[in-house]
């Protein structure tokens, strides 16, 4: 374990971001008391009144800090947040949505919800709830998840061998209607709420693969008999990454996204849209299969988004001077459109010049982990040693925005990234430091697949370590 100290920053953080007294949305009713915001608010930064200053809570962060407690030891508030999250899933299904959870929620003093439901959000908030119910049994929880699976991921998973997007993961739900609405965002529960994405994200298939492998995990430990729900787990996970493979792996690395027949979508270059998350938590996702491929992915990572100061830029930060050589990653390229992320046209030369902590993070956890397959001991060493760097130069950046510093990013993209603080940066900075100081994390990106678990015939290989 890391020197608990290292954790003690974020943590700190987070517990700060607790609502504390009832937050309900009215247009919901439903109380979020003992969950996070997702940013910290900063009456002097022009995105805190849309994101901060409501208390606004993104479904995806309040995974982030489940897993957060989980890797610092603090299992009953992890099952408390799970807990809270079930009821308002609970709430959303009887308000009529089908989508399980929408991407964000205003808390306090505001009924904003986002008419969006992306599958990759939820499918990460399941996975949560997964890796709780790893560490403590509870029935009534998994029974829920359990149903969450076979009637949101398991509907949206396109099964039929006709179809360029078979095995893969639909992008979700959304309220069409309120989306287009000069009101959007405060009627999200008209018309119609329930719109199918026809679309697929990369990001979104493999977000539910793990939850396909954390489900078997704890339903062959707690409910072993069920043997028609694991075999279909093996099954539709088998699916889903043959088609992931099939769709997504261009060379030598991945990319992002495809429309309902099949086709790429493409950056404002022409090429197919490509973004550092798909060549970090995709590979991770494969390293048990084929690890060279997973090495080329965390490669072509490092040789597309890493960048270093001066060229990286970093704004708002505490710090009189930003030190040269410091170290991090872009998360998008400049040239990348999908149907969630919409760029500014005018920001657009911003988007290689930032430093995304929570996408470092996932290059050091795939960089660690990919370590242990390589086949010589100086390989693995180096490897380590990369992952170590990035992370060191990561908590870095974090410490320029002070002794609590969590910034979203270090540079400001209207609608895209801020240099607020925020959960998703202290939460992985929690999880990785713990990770790196020997916690298990075989629950988190790249979650180790059970051994039943064949994909195209290939079974899961060990670590050559």
């Amino acid at each position: 374990m890391e020197n608990s100290a290292d954790l003690q920053p974020g943590l700190a953080f987070l517990d700060g971001q607790m609502l504390l007294a009832p937050s309900l949305n009215e247009q919901l009713g439903h109380d979020f008391q003992g969950l996070r915001r997702s940013f910290k608010e900063d009456s002097t930064h022009p995105d805190s009144h849309s994101v901060a200053s409501f208390g606004r809570i993104w479904i995806y962060d309040v995974a982030l800090s489940i897993y957060a407690d989980l890797k610092a030891g603090r299992i009953r508030q992890a099952g408390y947040q799970a807990g809270r999250v079930m009821q308002l899933a609970l709430r959303e299904e009887a308000a009529g949505y089908r989508g399980l959870w929408h991407f964000s929620y205003n808390t306090t003093g505001d009924s904003f919800i986002d008419p969006r439901g992306p599958a990759g959000a939820n499918a990460w908030c399941l996975n949560a709830i997964y890796a709780y119910l790893l560490v403590r049994a509870d029935a009534s929880l998994l029974t829920w998840a359990n149903r969450m699976v076979q009637q949101y991921l398991f509907d949206l998973q396109v099964v039929d061998p006709n179809d360029p997007r078979d095995g893969l993961i639909l992008a979700g739900f959304h309220n069409a209607e309120d989306l287009s609405s000069p009101d959007m965002g405060y009627g999200v529960y008209k018309g119609n709420p329930n719109v199918l994405y026809p679309h697929v994200i990369l990001e979104h298939c493999v977000d539910t693969a793990a939850t396909f492998r954390l489900a078997w995990r704890v339903n062959s430990k707690q409910r072993p008999n069920d043997i028609a729900f694991l075999e279909e787990l093996a099954a539709r996970h088998d699916r889903l990454m043959r088609g992931i493979r099939r769709r997504f792996w261009q060379g030598n690395h991945f990319v992002s996204a495809i429309d309902s027949r099949g086709v790429f979508y493409t950056g404002t270059d022409g090429e197919p849209s490509i973004a550092i998350d798909n060549n970090t938590w995709a590979a991770h996702l494969f390293l048990p299969y084929e690890p060279e491929l997973a090495q080329q992915a965390a490669a072509y990572a490092q040789e597309r988004f890493l960048i270093q100061t001066p060229a990286a830029q970093v704004e708002n930060s505490n710090a009189e001077t930003v030190p040269h050589g410091l170290e991090g990653v872009y998360y998008f390229p400049a040239s990348f459109e999908d149907p969630f992320v919409k760029i500014p046209d005018e920001h657009r030369h911003k988007m290689e010049k930032l430093l995304h902590p929570e996408a470092a993070f996932g290059l050091v956890l795939l960089l660690w982990d990919a370590a242990g397959y390589l086949p010589s001991e100086k390989e693995r060493s180096a490897w380590q040693a990369k992952a170590r760097q990035l992370y060191e130069k990561t908590t870095t950046l974090q410490r320029l925005y002070g002794p609590q510093g969590a910034p979203y990013a270090s540079v400001n993209v209207p609608s895209v990234f801020c240099t607020l603080q925020s959960v998703t940066t202290a939460a992985s900075a929690v999880i990785t430091t713990s990770i790196l100081g020997g916690s298990n994390g075989d629950d988190f990106i790249g979650v180790l697949p059970p051994e039943a678990f064949k994909v195209d015939g290939k079974s899961p290989v060990k670590t050559a370590s």
